[in-house]
């Protein structure tokens, strides 16, 4: 007796539970974190959190599909590791006094230097693993210790000379290189970047805009999120990327960025986001600004994932893939916020 081929409404429905309950179970860890921020006064269990979910992302990365193997474990873990020890620094440095938690800048600063340190150490591990040249090697390790050396501040000038020395000759050799190397290592220090200072970006977000601030962020990124896989899943006709994300849709698109402006304009109503200087006007802005960062990260994501062969980066939360699936969207959504949240909304000083 054959059994029934299986019901593509009841699949689909049961995967919509499933997405759902992942997505509820944790909303409700992230209370808790934000709970212990706000009872502490401290950015820091954000961060470690953060840090946490970071390092379960690189383990993805370092294992999916075609990009096993190519040592991006320690390539991008010596990025993430950098940016750590910098972040836990520099809110040692901020803990007081207060009122600096709340400089416009303040935010797009870490961001900045926290992506200068990053790409450095990500750029010289890079080299240190996977360039065929011994003298590209020898000069990427010196560097490395050069930068260990003045960040611990033995003769910070003549290391930060040394650092940037060899920084200028590693780069001019990546000029020289074969283009589908030199693609791979462009790819791997710009998406890196990116990953590596994203994820422990939300601690400043939390610092920068409250712990309102971050819960905004969070649900906008996750609404749009989610009302662009349910119209795109239900509605959905129109496929404007076939090449990089088959299933996304134009009307999953348009019905993430709307959900997103609307739940921008509800945080400035219900006072997680400030109403000055633009209403709710500003709160649809802030919201559509970081919904469109998010969607760009969602493929920039599916890109990645396709040059490595694999659908999902994981499969720990069922339907809802891997931890790297499950935070995509910041990769530019936390930058962009960073930037340009404190020139639309006006945040106390």
């Amino acid at each position: 007796m054959t059994s029934a081929p299986p019901n593509p409404t009841a699949t689909k429905r049961a995967k919509l539970l499933r997405r759902t309950w992942v997505g509820s179970t944790i909303a409700a860890a992230l209370i808790v974190v934000l709970w212990a921020a706000s009872a502490l006064g401290s950015a820091l269990p954000v961060l470690g959190v953060s840090l946490a979910v970071l390092a379960l992302s690189i383990f993805e990365v370092a294992r999916m599909g075609t990009l096993a193997g190519r040592g991006l474990g320690l390539v991008l873990g010596s990025g993430a590791l950098v940016v750590a020890l910098a972040s836990v620094a520099d809110l040692e440095r901020v803990a007081e006094p207060p009122e600096l938690h709340r400089d416009a800048g303040f935010g797009a600063f870490w961001l900045l230097s926290a992506s200068l340190w990053g790409a450095l150490v990500i750029v010289h591990t890079h080299a240190l693993v996977r360039s065929s040249s011994i003298i590209v090697r020898a000069a990427a390790l010196l560097a490395l210790t050069a930068f260990a050396a003045g960040a611990f501040g033995l003769e910070t000038q003549t290391c930060l000379y040394l650092v940037v020395t060899l920084s200028i000759f590693v780069a001019l050799r990546l000029v020289v290189i074969g283009a589908e190397r030199r693609a791979e290592a462009l790819g791997v220090i710009l998406l890196g970047t990116l990953l590596v200072v994203s994820i422990p970006g939300l601690a400043w977000v939390w610092l920068g805009f409250d712990h309102f601030g971050l819960v905004a962020l969070l649900a906008i990124c996750k609404l749009g999120d989610t009302a662009g896989y349910y119209v795109g899943s239900t509605l959905g006709r129109h496929h404007p990327f076939p090449a990089i994300s088959p299933g996304k849709t134009s009307e999953g698109c348009a019905g993430s960025l709307l959900a997103s402006a609307v739940a921008g304009a509800l945080a400035v109503q219900i006072g997680w986001l400030p109403s000055a200087p633009y209403g709710l006007l500003g709160g649809a802005l802030g919201g559509g600004l970081v919904n469109i960062a998010a969607q760009a990260s969602d493929l920039l994501e599916s890109w990645v994932k396709r040059r490595a062969g694999v659908k999902d980066s994981g499969t720990w939360f069922g339907p809802s893939g891997g931890m790297l699936d499950l935070v995509d969207s910041f990769f530019l959504a936390t930058p962009v916020a960073l930037v340009t949240w404190p020139v639309v909304f006006r945040f106390a000083e």
